[in-house]
């Protein structure tokens, strides 16, 4: 089962969906059951080891074994390794450091109260599951079908601020964040050339000073 459509128009709040009128984005995404990331020019930012980088509350960094809790996801490859769990009622949102053209994480034993969002410089999107995603969503801890490597890709020009993960029950699990077509923001160009027209300057001076000059 792979699916790609455009997302919904909502906005999250607290933990749950509101009717707000806010602009969509044009993203659209996909879902390939039991598959892991990082796939083919993707560069995982984030593989939930602590809670660094991201904000929120009424979430676990957590390692298995499985409790009421959460799950680790069964597609994240290594298993056995630490995860994401939003719990009921909580949200973990973290933003991406740089203009990134798409994004993607292990989703592991999806749930019909899972609630993901995304911001972009165009707008913003929730995705719920079983309502805009087409997936069992019953919360199976083994299954492909609610276990897999879930990607979300901007439309031309378009690029990602931030994803919020939340939950209005017992959990919504995710491991290994990645990322593709990641481009620094403005400010950072600016210490980067500033960088680099720092290190032409010593160049030339180290070359002034070692200039024989005979008579």
């Amino acid at each position: 089962m792979s699916m790609i459509k455009k997302a919904a128009l909502a906005a999250v709040v607290a933990g749950g969906v509101a009717a707000i009128s806010v602009p969509a984005s044009a993203a659209t995404y996909n879902f390939a059951p039991g598959a892991a990331s990082p796939a083919t020019n993707f560069k995982v930012v984030n593989t939930f080891d602590s809670a660094t980088g991201l904000t929120g509350s009424g979430f676990e960094i957590k390692t298995p074994p499985a409790d009421s809790n959460g799950a680790p996801p069964a597609n994240s490859n290594p298993a056995g390794t630490s995860y994401l769990s939003v719990l009921g009622g909580g949200t973990a949102t973290y933003n991406f450091a740089n203009r990134v053209s798409a994004f993607q994480f292990d989703w592991g034993s999806i749930d019909d109260y899972n609630t993901l969002t995304f911001r972009t410089n165009q707008g913003t999107d929730v995705i719920v599951p079983g309502t805009d995603f087409t997936n069992p969503a019953n919360g199976n801890q083994i299954s492909p079908g609610t276990n897999g490597l879930f990607t979300v890709t901007g439309a031309q020009g378009e690029f990602f601020t931030s994803v919020t993960f939340s939950s209005s029950a017992n959990s919504f699990e995710v491991d290994n964040l990645a990322v593709s077509g990641g481009v620094p923001e403005p400010a950072s160009w600016a210490m980067m050339i500033g960088g680099f027209g720092l290190a032409g300057g010593a160049l030339r001076r180290r070359r002034a000073q070692t200039t024989v000059k005979f008579a």
